[in-house]
């Protein structure tokens, strides 16, 4: 795997938060798998990722192994979606991954 580590520790990899170059939202990315050991697509978006699923195909186009399971969410409004994306790296798939109710990838 390719060495994911970030400057600052955090989501915003680039100290420009105007930043929306489709490099700086992959260090995003990697940045906020790596600390929350998983992110869904409403997640990803909340940190201003608008189009997650090219920056996660680019990402492994580079060489990550990004794995993905699709679950129910429940957004703010109460809403329940079915078939929303949650990424994680191959190598570390978070503990709690099939607590929720998740739908066959």
């Amino acid at each position: 795997m390719k060495d994911d580590t970030t400057p600052n520790n955090g989501c915003n990899a680039n100290p420009n938060k105007q930043d929306t170059s489709a490099a700086t939202q992959r260090n995003q990315i990697i940045a906020f798998i790596n600390k929350h050991q998983s992110a869904n697509t409403p997640e990803i978006r909340r940190i201003g990722i608008m189009a997650p699923a090219p920056r996660i195909f680019e990402l492994r186009q580079q060489g990550y192994k990004i794995e993905k399971v699709l679950e129910r969410y429940t957004d703010e409004e109460g809403k329940t979606h079915s078939g929303v994306a949650r990424y994680y790296f191959a190598n570390n798939p978070p503990a709690n991954l099939f607590d929720s109710e998740v739908i066959a990838a």
